[in-house]
């Protein structure tokens, strides 16, 4: 990474690592904790690559033991401990895959919805009579259709908008910044489940 300028590394990350973490997760994003854990671990491993502090591991592993002041010689946990990813992630403005799932599912159901296209799957939603951007729920079910209809009844009334004309590009920048809100809204370092809690989306400070 030292041949590549830290203003890049951003590009980076979208480049080549996004774009392949966000490829169909619509479609498998809402597996079970357990089954994405290690994509989400690879995550936090490639912002600390390309974010977390170089200087600062590689002098922790390249300093011998020895030379270190007399009380810290001894190596305890907090010598093995991984560098956070929580500050990273907001110092670069990146989501958490949880939320990028999140984001990409709302995104392609308003496309959806606003275009009519593809056809096939614009008539599955169950689109309400009294208020058109409000989508009624049918029986429970881990289909694509159904489980958008849950997303888009957390998060389009919060978002306010009355009908289908707001640009796609609209919709996007105010989605993406209150995820990255909700994202970092409860502990400062540690991740919790209420970082992806879609119903704290718009919430005031």
């Amino acid at each position: 990474m030292d041949s590549i300028p830290k203003h890049l590394h951003r590009n980076l990350y979208y480049t080549l690592f996004e774009s392949h973490l966000s490829y169909c997760i619509t479609v498998w994003g809402s597996a079970a904790q357990y089954r994405i854990s290690s994509l989400w671990t690879t995550q936090k491993q490639c912002i600390r690559v390309l974010f977390g502090d170089r200087e600062a591991f590689l002098d922790k592993y390249n300093t011998c033991a020895r030379a270190r002041p007399i009380g810290l010689q001894t190596l305890g946990n907090d010598f093995y401990m991984p560098e956070h990813t929580k500050p990273l992630f907001k110092e670069n403005k990146i989501l958490s895959i949880h939320n990028l799932y999140t984001y990409h599912c709302f995104m392609e159901t308003y496309k959806i919805l606003k275009f009519r296209q593809p056809r096939s799957l614009f008539d599955n939603y169950n689109i309400s009579e009294r208020k058109p951007t409000l989508l009624i729920s049918r029986f429970p079910s881990q289909n694509f259709t159904d489980r958008s209809t849950r997303l888009w009844n957390s998060i389009a009334p919060k978002l306010g908008f009355e009908d289908y004309s707001p640009k796609v590009s609209l919709i996007k920048s105010s989605l993406k910044k209150a995820l990255q809100i909700s994202q970092h809204r409860e502990t400062p370092l540690e991740w919790t489940t209420e970082d992806y809690n879609i119903s704290k989306l718009f919430m005031s400070n």
